[in-house]
């Protein structure tokens, strides 16, 4: 972004940045401009969190070394489409509300380095829709001694029935967060905390108090319980501080708080490519709120309803029963019950046709939209849905295998699940939030004519899914398959590893490494005829097989490298290739790698179509059988992965693990020795090292494995490499005959162990991976 002061275009909106050069943090360096990148960069988890609420802003207008205020009031000049909303005729203040992400690029041109949050929204602005318990700390404390804290609280509040979350503050302390359902007053959701706070203080009195003023603390940390009232309110999780360091609360997983050492980690430059890689631990919180503890009754007798004007009746579930015969569905039938009135579930049903059935609970059943090509997966993106005959309330809980014959006949997996709420009313529709453990996000839905709607999603995901680059999972390396019943095992492939992403009938391939690679397989860009699906995003493997279906890695990288069409097209007639898929990271409007992998591979093998050049990776429970089995036909080795893991773009993880028929390693290439003799007009060993966060693990070299062929060709890639200084700590015996290069080319070695001091021992040089 630029430094000087001009005109933007963020979404509809369009409106001035000025002074963007100003310096905000004088020790750090940060300019507005970057505080701006920032908000704009992580608007979409941002709002996941704040649209709806209102909001109180900190504002630094010459920097946090400035004076700073705090302001409840939308600035008289603001713009009119930035929202805001008045509470109560006593509380005269016209809070500021983010909406979009025009919102908060503008709000944060004003040098507002801070968002603090109502605890409630719209359109429940006196019912807060969470209980938070803010732990404040001494100076002298350590952060953690804080975490140590924190954990205790969660074993606390768990016992009363609460799921706690947990953000960093930005400075010194940590808050608990616990969702509640939107029903209670403020006072009441204050009462609940401090009956939950006052027995887990009485048992840590040495390091906690509830003392509000610092002089009573004597050293211990504040559970501040207080932040509960109706005027108050906390930072925003992701909201910069007007700290040194320009930290952020950032909300955490409870694992990564016991790896922390202080808050300065979390800042407005390491936020977020954390949240791009790792996801945000918040994103589904609201899908686990529960009553408050002091309000929880005995569990109601359940009963019918009676016929009445607010409340669907037996005789209006007429059309769902007359379709059906249960005594040969598994089906629930129309027994209706009372209901919360806020259930809602996404149904993924392999009919005679592909499709989902959107449910959403109203007046005591289940109103159902039938959507052929699943959630829209962003803004702009429209849906047809259907609407279909109200089901009973019990469908909500419901999968399975109807009957083939029978009305919907086919297999019915819960897709998405949890409550809705309604955020807006229309004329011909209304706006809904879907908060689930699968899903959490918000739409609109638009009647057009008769029994047909719109569906369009409104907030925007952090990541996408179907467009941005998603790094694959890794996996760990072992000798022996491991002897249990949790993992499954597969032919590890010897290929190229590829991303293949399909979004309404446009197919994309990427690398490992992120290339491009979709123009070199015209084969595989057959999105429509391959799979049942709108969007996805699989994982597999893209080989060339030889007669006896081996796969050969020299002529996949051969296609590779294909540039022209005549090339790519002469490639493909002498080395056709096929794509074994073995996961599914997206599917249909929604992220699936929280999902068990046998659920992945379970939707993996309904969406792929039989006959064509994706196949889907067969998996088998003889660990051990298979891995022999590839030993003997000389393949590379096999995968084992637990069938409940899930996905992790980017990490390795002993989820999966690698089991090679021979031990081999993949490293840069750093250098080489001049060569001498025979290989004078080439090079004598290559320089091996792999990377392990700032520095180089020097790993030894690779004299052997090289026919003619190939020494000519890689002296020739070395040739052009650039020279650099010696890139590693250790100083080799031959350093004066080595010419050190930029790491850019990576391969494939084969070895019998390391010595004891990390070296390979008996390396050989297997192959070039131009594809990692």
């Amino acid at each position: 972004m630029s430094r000087k002061s001009q005109y933007v275009q963020v979404g509809r909106r369009k409106f001035e940045l000025s002074n963007l050069d100003k310096v905000l943090y004088p020790a750090d360096g940060i300019i507005k401009a970057e505080l701006v990148e920032y908000y704009l960069k992580m608007a979409p988890t941002i709002l996941r969190h704040v649209k709806g609420r209102a909001l109180s802003l900190v504002r630094y207008p010459d920097g946090i070394e400035g004076e700073s205020f705090f302001q409840k009031n939308k600035p008289d000049w603001a713009p009119n489409w930035l929202e805001s909303v008045k509470l109560g005729e006593e509380d005269k203040k016209d809070y500021p509300i983010a909406t979009e992400e025009a919102s908060l690029v503008w709000l944060a041109n004003l040098a507002c380095i801070e968002l603090h949050q109502m605890h409630a929204r719209a359109p429940n602005f006196d019912k807060p829709d969470y209980l938070v318990i803010d732990l404040d700390p001494p100076d002298d404390f350590k952060f953690p001694n804080v975490a140590e804290i924190a954990f205790n609280l969660k074993n606390h509040l768990e016992a009363f029935g609460y799921h706690p979350f947990v953000k960093t503050t930005g400075r010194k302390g940590l808050h608990v967060v616990m969702p509640v359902e939107p029903k209670w007053t403020f006072e009441q959701v204050f009462e609940a905390a401090k009956a939950v706070a006052q027995p887990f203080v009485e048992r840590h009195s040495g390091t906690t108090t509830l003392h509000i003023q610092k002089e009573h603390r004597k050293g211990r940390v504040l559970i501040d319980i207080y932040r509960n009232r109706t005027s108050q309110s906390i930072v925003a999780a992701y909201s910069v501080r007007g700290l040194p360091g320009a930290t952020v609360s950032t909300p955490i997983t409870w694992d990564e708080l016991a790896t922390i050492e202080h808050s300065r980690e979390l800042n407005i430059h390491t936020v977020p490519e954390r949240v791009l890689r790792n996801g945000d631990p918040w994103e589904t919180m609201d899908a686990f709120a529960v009553s408050l503890h002091t309000e929880r009754k005995a569990a109601p007798v359940r009963k019918k309803l009676k016929p009445a004007r607010a409340r669907k009746t037996p005789d209006q579930l007429e059309s769902y029963a007359k379709k059906r015969e249960f005594s040969k569905t598994p089906e629930p039938k129309a027994e209706l019950e009372v209901g919360q009135g806020s259930a809602f579930v996404v149904h993924r049903h392999h009919a005679s046709r592909l499709h989902y059935d959107l449910r959403l609970e109203k007046n005591g059943v289940l109103m159902s939209f039938a959507v052929p090509k699943g959630l829209p997966p962003r803004p702009g993106v429209k849906r047809l849905a259907v609407q279909t005959e109200d089901h009973p309330l019990e469908y909500v809980n419901f999968q399975g295998e109807i009957p083939k014959g029978e009305y919907g006949g086919g297999q019915m997996w819960i897709f998405a699940q949890g409550r809705y709420q309604v955020t807006k009313e229309k004329k011909d529709g209304f706006y809904f939030r879907l908060n689930g453990r699968e899903l959490t996000a918000e739409y609109r839905i638009h009647r057009m004519k008769e029994n047909q709607w719109l569906l369009e999603r409104v907030d925007a995901p952090q990541i996408d899914w179907l467009h941005d680059t998603i790094e694959p999972m890794l996996s760990d390396s072992r000798t022996e398959p491991p002897q249990s019943e949790e993992y499954t095992y597969e032919v590890k492939w010897d290929g190229i590893r590829a991303l293949i992403s399909v979004d309404d009938g446009q197919l994309r391939i990427l690398s490992r490494n992120g290339l491009d690679i979709t123009a070199q397989f015209p084969e595989l860009r057959i999105p429509e005829q391959a799979f049942r699906v709108a969007g996805a995003l699989f994982d597999g493997e893209i080989v060339c097989l030889d007669e006896s279906g081996r796969p050969v890695f020299k002529q996949v990288i051969h296609r590779m490298q294909q540039k022209s069409e005549g090339a790519i097209e002469r490639a493909r007639s002498k080395y056709p290739a096929v794509c074994y898929l073995f996961d599914l990271l997206y599917l249909d409007g929604r992220p699936v790698v929280q999902e068990p992998l046998e659920r992945r591979r379970e939707w993996l093998q309904d969406v792929v179509r039989k006959d064509t050049s994706y196949r889907v990776s067969s998996t088998v429970v003889e660990g051990r059988e298979l891995f022999e089995a590839a030993r003997r036909m000389g393949l590379e080795g096999i995968m084992a992965k637990r069938r409940d893991s899930p996905y992790l773009p980017g990490r390795r993880s002993e989820y999966w693990l690698k089991i090679k028929t021979r031990n081999t390693i993949d490293c840069f290439i750093i250098g080489y020795t001049i060569g001498k003799g025979e290989r004078e007009a080439g090079f004598g060993a290559l320089h091996l090292a792999q990377r392990e966060g700032k520095r180089w693990r020097y790993l030894g070299k690779v004299g052997t494995g090289f026919d003619d062929k190939t020494m000519k060709k890689m002296a020739a890639q070395l040739a052009s490499l650039k020279t650099v200084d010696r890139p590693i700590e250790e100083k080799p015996l031959d350093d004066a005959h080595t010419a050190w290069v930029e790491p850019a080319l990576v391969c494939e070695v084969q070895y019998a162990s390391f010595t004891s001091d990390g070296m390979l021992r008996e390396p050989v040089f297997v192959k070039l991976r131009p594809d990692i």
